[in-house]
């Protein structure tokens, strides 16, 4: 076993990428794959190895993505960064690797996540799309064009403001939630019930406070936490920013507003973080780093906190000879926290903080640094969705339900 794991370290560093039919035969392709299984698994191996057996050949990459190995890749929250505009493939980071995956089908933005799962649409469109990244799977979910007698279209198009989704991990069974559909009359909310796969209407009206035509930003993607879907809402025109609440139990909606002086979309950030809805205020400058801190009117709600200021803090550590730079934040409810450094004009970066081991520390380069700043910087389409989200990866999907294989186009 010894003499194995040595060829193996030794070749994987010099490993390229080949066809198949071209590789030569080696000791390693001689092996029963349960024998190669079985030393990568118990091996503590790096991620980034892993990663890259990946790409030796569809034997090692059926391997690696196997049920035996595939949690040494996933296995804490990971950071995903999936752009339409630059490519079709999502990437995902953990800790020391980036592992590509293409994305085959139609809706392109990631809308929400949670539980493993991402959500996928486009704007206006009907169809959603469920992927499971450790699975590799994906199920396409369309909303009818009448429930219940009552049209889900306006305009010939389905409008609504926001999309949520929790996933049931013991049953892998989930729940997407749309917020604000607009219907002739008023906006309401949708649902749909993966355990008897059906879309129904809320019957508790949607908040009028957030009416389609009143609301130019929200916070994209929702977050999740004891039993409830959170939002901010951001409307300049009559300067109210609210934080909009849907408890999945009673299926209710709550709202909670306050107005503000001067305010741009991201000047408040909300994330999970351990086990509350933690706030984060943007507005800041260099003497005020530590003073980051949100006061409002969202802190009655008892689900709600202020972002850890002491870790904030410590990302002026990251930065040799500075005193720090602004951030956008994301968190999937654990201690795990990530920070994304894209400000114009720098470098885009992706930092760490493991909570495990009580560290921050940068991620490899991102490999689509270059077309990201590119985009960033005005020279491709505006982006209208945060091409960022954080998720802790989930093997298994309810087998209740039509999932689908994709077929990557690369080993």
């Amino acid at each position: 076993m010894t003499f194995i794991c040595i060829i193996l370290s030794s070749s994987f560093v010099s490993m390229e990428l080949e066809r198949e039919q071209d590789r030569p035969q080696d000791l390693l392709d001689s092996l029963p794959v349960e024998l190669l299984t079985k030393v990568l698994r118990d091996q503590d191996l790096p991620i980034i190895t892993l990663v890259e057996c990946r790409v030796v050949c569809k034997k090692w990459k059926a391997m690696i993505d196997g049920p035996e190995l595939r949690n040494k890749i996933w296995n804490k929250s990971v950071i995903l960064y999936y752009d339409e505009y630059i490519d079709n493939s999502a990437y995902f980071c953990f800790l020391d690797g980036w592992i590509r995956r293409s994305i085959t089908f139609g809706p392109k933005h990631v809308v929400a996540a949670d539980g493993g799962l991402l959500c996928f649409n486009d704007m206006l469109s009907t169809e959603y799309v469920m992927y499971n990244p450790v699975e590799d799977k994906f199920l396409t979910l369309n909303v009818p064009h009448e429930i219940d007698g009552v049209s889900t279209f306006f305009d010939g198009m389905l409008e609504c403001i926001m999309v949520g989704l929790v996933v049931d991990q013991s049953t892998k069974h989930f729940k997407l939630v749309l917020g604000g559909v607009l219907v002739p009359d008023r906006s309401r909310s949708l649902i749909y019930d993966s355990t008897t796969s059906t879309w129904s209407w809320i019957l508790h009206p949607f908040p009028t406070l957030s009416n389609w035509m009143e609301v130019e930003w929200h916070s994209e993607k929702c977050v999740v936490c004891n039993g409830c879907l959170y939002w901010l809402v951001w409307d300049p025109k009559v300067t109210i920013k609210a934080l909009l609440i849907f408890d999945l139990r009673e299926e209710t909606w709550n709202v909670l507003a306050e107005e503000v002086m001067e305010d741009k979309p991201g000047a408040l950030q909300i994330v999970a973080y351990e086990g509350f809805v933690c706030l984060l205020a943007m507005d800041w400058s260099d003497v005020a780093f530590d003073h980051r801190s949100y006061d409002g009117n969202f802190l009655r709600h008892p689900m709600v906190r202020r972002m850890d200021g002491s870790l904030i803090s410590r990302t002026r550590d990251l930065w040799v000879m500075e005193d720090g730079r602004a951030f956008k934040i994301y968190a999937s409810g654990g201690s795990d926290v990530f920070f994304v450094f894209e400000e114009e004009g720098e470098d885009l970066e992706v930092a760490k903080y493991w909570a495990e081991v009580d560290m921050m520390f940068f991620l490899p380069e991102p490999p689509f640094r270059a077309a990201h700043e590119f985009h960033l910087w005005g020279f491709l389409p505006h982006v209208f969705h945060d091409p960022w989200s954080v998720i802790i990866p989930a093997p298994g999907v309810n087998a209740e339900q039509d999932w689908i294989t994709q077929q990557q186009r690369h080993l």
